[in-house]
């Protein structure tokens, strides 16, 4: 005897089947579970869970993100590596004390106990967060062939579309465009032959002059030239590029920018160490008295990478290098008042800005 169904059993069937709208079956889960997809760094579709209430953020650049967002209540998890000082107010001052899972989520055991459902990751990482735990891993780390900001749009997006906070998401980045479009305008019609040629000294790590980067985003979109952007001939540092002191007396740069970590405080609960170079010791320097810069005593601190980009330091950083570089095309601009808007759209706090410049010593108007 045959057994018969109604058609609309049939359906039923089938809808509970497949699911609705346009979710589809997690083929890339331990979990099998029915989650949205998106598209990560690494080219791949990855399952959303339903529900997205415990994330791990192996890299400070990505939790900068997560707070900027909205996302703190989320978080379940983060690398207190490079987490600065302003950056401790983040998430209304719990950010700090959130579980540390070691550089770059090091502490894999920590992790897998903190029973994640989501791990924002590197490309490089994948592997070991899907093998370990049961969350969904969302690559977020793209290649060195994409500029600053087009790297900034596309990490906002993946982490807004994973968190489900896309709303949150448009929002800060036309922020960012609200807070740039109006130097950005000017320095991008700005000819080469008007732009000073600019050396950024990245002394945090090397203790040296001679360490610095050949992409250095905030020059160029401050209406500068990176010297170093074309540089041959050199060394591979632990960090960047190791150069000769040929190099900067042929570069003959007109700016001479040293970067700067906060005094003594940057790591939260690290060791103290002194500031490696200060501007004296590069006015002091014999082989730097015929560099430009050094004539002119254009020698400023600046702020660095730390876990790559700190978004909030680096948006301003563009702004008060512009001003230095273009004081007569900029004269309107307040550097600090723009400065504390922006952390504050970060971090929730009135005046951070002003307090990082105070004690990394930055240049004043």
């Amino acid at each position: 005897m045959k057994l018969r169904f109604p058609g609309y059993l049939l359906v039923l069937v089938v809808f509970l089947l497949t699911g609705c709208g346009n979710r589809k079956a997690d083929y890339n889960s331990k979990r099998k579970t029915v989650c949205d997809t998106l598209i990560d760094a690494a080219g791949r579709t990855v399952c959303i869970p339903a529900r997205v209430n415990r994330v791990i953020s192996p890299f400070t650049m990505y939790t900068r993100l997560i707070a900027a967002l909205g996302g703190c209540d989320k978080l379940a998890g983060i690398s207190h590596t490079c987490l600065l000082p302003e950056e401790l107010y983040g998430c209304n001052g719990v950010l700090g004390q959130l579980p540390d899972i070691g550089p770059f989520g090091a502490n894999i055991e920590l992790i897998a106990s903190l029973n994640p459902d989501l791990i924002f990751a590197s490309q490089s990482d994948i592997g070991t967060f899907t093998s370990k735990t049961d969350a969904s891993v969302v690559a977020v780390s793209f290649s060195d062939n994409l500029s600053m900001l087009e790297t900034f749009n596309r990490q906002i997006d993946i982490i807004g579309k994973a968190l489900r906070l896309e709303e949150q998401a448009d929002s800060l980045k036309t922020f960012i465009s609200s807070v740039l479009k109006p130097v950005i305008t000017v320095t991008t019609k700005i000819p080469d032959t008007s732009r000073p040629r600019v050396y950024f000294a990245w002394t945090s790590w090397t203790g040296d002059i001679l360490n610095t980067v050949c992409e250095f985003d905030p020059i160029e979109l401050a209406g500068g030239i990176n010297v170093a952007r074309e540089a041959t001939n050199f060394s591979k540092g632990e960090r960047g590029i190791l150069v000769s002191r040929e190099h900067i007396l042929n570069w003959n740069p007109e700016f001479i920018f040293i970067s700067r970590y906060q005094p003594q405080k940057w790591h939260q609960n690290g060791t103290t160490s002194p500031i490696p170079v200060t501007i004296q010791n590069v006015i002091d320097k014999s082989f730097l008295q015929t560099v430009d810069a050094v004539k002119n005593k254009k020698i400023f601190y600046t702020t660095a990478f730390c876990n790559w980009w700190p978004h909030q330091r680096a948006l301003v950083q563009i702004l008060y290098m512009a001003k230095l570089f273009h004081p007569g095309l900029f004269a309107d601009l307040d550097v600090e008042e723009q400065g504390n808007k922006i952390f504050k759209r970060f971090y929730g706090e009135d005046s951070l800005y002003t307090t990082m410049a105070e004690e990394l010593e930055l240049y004043r108007w």
